[in-house]
């Protein structure tokens, strides 16, 4: 078969065409349908599910493909073309028509041939110039005479290995420096959190001038991360990320939108991370941070864990929380997919003798569950352990399994002591910066997607009732009902809301978190709004 495609010139593309329909036809021998996902991903095409639209955005370069379940219109790269049959779901699998699929990605004046070159094998000695070009000589180097190789002429040719050595200098080099594996970040009511994660250690320093916050890496390669999130928003104006001195280490640029708060930073081992906190602009004054993190010299990081700290008592704590019960019983069964916040390697917020946010999230987690079940609703809990997880892994969880609302467990943290009290977020796009070069070419026009389908009144109707409840059964403040750009809500589908349960670091309110009664409270509260969200919708027969 490969001697004819080469023969014959057959497109690369069109074979792989030809490979894809008979495919579908096996699978569907009556229709001709693929699964879109098996395409996309054997095509490099990014793929956008949306499930409660039964809309796929599929991606590739400058072209975008918006099909929809059952309807034969597609709209590609904003116009309307018609397919012959609708896309539709078989056995919990997109099916769409191949020729469709073919016809929109792997069209002719896209496509490039096989090029099956034939062995170069050159045996004959050198010919003049003049006698090179002809033409017939080209059809002539397989048949060519063996008699000529016992000639010395190998001698000339054997030099070639005086290359090897140069990939093993390359490993030696730069096999102790470390790699900026991922950049990520998350933003806080306060602040802005820029996560550093290294394949091993390094040294730095910081240096903190008129908004200007720099921070100089050494011990690394200069290499930037594809796994990386664009921080610029509401409290980072912009990150600039360069080489450092000799093309050695990394600087990175923060410019931030306020010019006198000192970031603070922290470090984690396993895997090695920098954890770097941005305060808002209009967050109070915080405390010079101490010297050391500001020194020009480099901050080596050393080995040597610090002793574990003495934990504090949990506090009693009698705190008795009425439960309500659903007016339509039509709501019950419906199912509340419950995320605890952080987890694994990720610790959330700490503070010095309390326990880790991460554990304390998962605790009201588990009890939220309980509540909800005892309430009449099905539940499924993103973690139910110590895990890591990722914003994607929480994400299929969410739109995947069939919820009708997320709530996603955290709690508050900051350096002014005297903070406390609740708050709940629905998402915002104010302050979203969109950094195609690094989300991909497809995030831009799915985020538009996920903005124009998503019922973002039922998300901040979800939120007023959590921390209604929040406030009168706990007894605490409230510290407002916001819409921001947060990341565990975005691109989430149904109905969703991110809890701080309480401020860790308040000395009466973090000690309550510590204690079990407290987070049952808490859970039972938010338990309480859910039926009151789902009491709040009236249906229309």
């Amino acid at each position: 078969m490969l001697a004819n495609i080469y023969r014959n010139k057959m497109p690369y593309v069109a074979m792989v065409t030809a490979i894809f329909i008979l495919a579908g036809l096996a699978g569907n021998a009556q229709s001709g349908y693929i699964s879109a996902r098996s395409f996309a991903e054997s095509q490099g095409i990014a793929y956008q599910w949306f499930p409660l639209q039964r809309i796929l955005v599929m991606r590739k370069g400058l072209k975008t493909v918006r099909l929809t379940v059952d309807d034969t219109k597609a709209i590609v790269d904003g116009n309307e073309v018609d397919m012959a049959a609708p896309p539709r779901i078989d056995q919990g699998q997109l099916m769409v028509p191949a020729t469709a699929l073919t016809r929109f990605f792997l069209t002719s004046d896209s496509t490039t041939p096989l090029r099956v070159s034939p062995p170069n094998i050159e045996v004959q000695p050198p010919l003049p110039p003049a006698t090179q070009r002809p033409e017939p000589a080209r059809s002539q180097p397989i048949a060519a005479t063996p008699a000529p190789i016992v000639s010395p002429q190998p001698v000339a040719i054997t030099p070639a290995p005086v290359s090897p050595p140069q990939p093993i200098a390359i490993t030696q080099q730069t096999s102790d420096e470390a790699v900026l594996v991922a950049l990520r970040h998350s933003m806080r009511e306060d602040h802005t959190r820029v996560v550093l994660e290294f394949s091993s250690d390094i040294t730095y320093r910081t240096d903190f001038k008129d908004g200007l916050y720099r921070l100089t890496v050494s011990g690394c390669r200069n290499l930037v991360p594809t796994q990386r999130t664009n921080p610029s928003g509401r409290d980072i104006a912009k990150l600039d990320i360069n080489s450092g001195p000799d093309r050695k280490g990394l600087i990175l640029s923060f410019y931030l939108n306020q010019k006198e708060k000192l970031p603070t930073i922290e470090t984690v081992r396993g895997p090695f991370r920098m954890i770097i906190s941005f305060a808002s602009p209009d967050a109070q004054q915080i405390a010079s941070a101490p010297a050391t993190i500001v020194a020009s010299a480099p901050a080596v990081v050393t080995s040597a864990a610090p002793p574990p700290a003495k934990m504090e008592a949990p506090p009693e704590i009698n705190l008795e929380v009425p439960t309500v019960s659903l007016n339509n019983e039509e709501f019950k069964g419906r199912t509340i997919i419950i995320d605890a916040g952080h987890g694994g390697s990720d610790r959330g917020f700490t503070f010095e003798g309390r326990p880790d946010e991460k554990h304390i999230n998962l605790a009201i987690a588990s009890h939220l569950s309980n509540s909800l079940e005892k309430a009449g609703f099905k539940t499924m809990m993103t973690r139910s352990s110590d895990l890591d997880m990722s914003h994607a892994q929480r994400l299929s969880i969410a739109n995947r399994h069939g919820g009708d609302l997320y709530i996603s467990i955290h709690l508050g943290g900051s350096t002014d002591s005297t903070k406390a009290g609740v708050a709940c977020y629905s998402y915002g796009k104010t302050g979203t910066a969109v950094d195609e070069s690094a989300q991909g070419l497809s995030y831009e026009a799915v985020y538009r997607e996920w903005l124009k389908n998503t019922r973002f009144d039922l998300n901040k109707f979800l939120a007023r009732k959590v921390n209604e409840r929040m406030v009168e059964h706990l007894k605490v403040q409230s510290r407002g009902v916001k819409d921001l750009p947060l990341q565990p809500l975005q691109f989430v589908m149904i109905p969703a809301v991110v809890v701080e349960a309480g401020m860790l670091s308040d000395k009466t309110e973090g000690k309550n978190l510590i204690s079990d009664n407290y987070r049952k409270a808490i859970a039972q509260s938010i338990a309480n709004a859910v039926v009151d969200f789902f009491n709040g919708i009236v249906i229309n027969q």
